[in-house]
């Protein structure tokens, strides 16, 4: 096991920080890893945890974003910013990808026969997965495998795949649109901001990425970006989902900027499957209400 655990961690991190077999790397090869990806499936050594969402102002739960964890079978966890790089170099990330999927539509197909209709699953797409030619027939497969209703997956793309997408890429997103699937743009700031790419895809919601959020209460810069992006969003009739949401101040920072949703450990911390469960049945999918003290936050962030 001890044996297992050290070639699984370090052919992950020789092959993550390069190309697989290339100069200096002891990393294993594209089709070893897919072959790696495919055993962890099989040992159930791959699991989901979801983080919450809920509404700014009201606290309401408006949904989960399902994340990848892989535990060895001798306990040790490799980091999802490892695998999930090394994974989106080959054919391993349509693996990883579909077994996140279907295993995250089982989950919100799981929460809606509990009672909770309103709780969609956001599930990441790579720009390797993006360029499938059989994407489309994947997902909506899954959807009646599962019997989640469309209007109860999310796919969250990030900036960069959506702008070098090919035009047969950006058809495949128009079908799963018009399937009904909801498109999120991930990390919003952080890639290439292209605004004609908000105009060609239909997506209905931008996430801001943490490192504005996180340093928005201390940096005016920060705060001004965050300030811009939700205008910009609303001005296109799109909503916002802040990330990386950690303290009561901001919280209240979004409340004033009208941020719609957010995200991230001030919530909660990702939830196992039985924890979801429980923050459901607990919470009945209302957060304790909000307390005073939002004005506040408006003359903080106006001075």
């Amino acid at each position: 096991m001890v044996v297992e655990r050290e070639r699984t961690v370090a052919n992950t991190h020789a092959t993550s920080n390069g190309p697989a077999n290339g100069p200096g790397t002891q990393g294993i090869s594209d089709a070893g890893f897919a072959a790696r990806v495919r055993d962890a499936i099989d040992r159930q050594e791959l699991s989901l945890v979801f983080q919450p969402q809920a509404d700014v102002v009201t606290n309401r739960l408006t949904g989960f974003e399902a994340l990848s964890r892989w535990r060895l079978s001798d306990g040790t966890m490799l980091p999802p910013d490892v695998f999930v790089p090394m994974a989106e170099q080959g054919e391993a990330i349509h693996l990883l990808g579909e077994w996140t999927l279907r295993t995250a539509c089982v989950a919100a197909t799981g929460w809606l026969r509990a009672g909770y209709p309103d709780i969609p699953v956001s599930v990441n797409l790579s720009a390797r997965q993006l360029d499938d030619p059989g994407l489309v027939l994947k997902v909506l497969g899954i959807l009646a495998e599962t019997g989640l209703p469309a209007a109860n997956l999310k796919l969250e793309l990030t900036e960069t795949s959506m702008f070098s997408q090919t035009a047969e890429a950006r058809e495949a997103l128009l079908r799963l649109r018009g399937a009904g699937i909801r498109l999120v743009l991930d990390d919003f700031g952080t890639g290439w901001s292209s605004l004609a790419t908000l105009r060609r895809v239909p997506v209905e919601a931008l996430k801001i990425d943490k490192q504005f959020v996180q340093a928005m209460v201390e940096d005016r810069d920060a705060a001004a970006i965050v300030q811009a992006v939700v205008a910009l969003a609303h001005a296109l009739e799109l909503g916002v989902v802040a990330e990386g949401v950690e303290t009561p101040e901001q919280r209240l920072y979004l409340q004033a900027y009208r941020c719609d949703v957010l995200q991230g450990y001030w919530l909660s911390r990702p939830l196992t499957a039985d924890g979801v469960d429980d923050f459901l049945a607990e919470r009945s999918a209302i957060l304790p209400p909000i307390g005073s003290g939002g004005s506040a936050a408006g003359q903080q962030t106006s001075g």
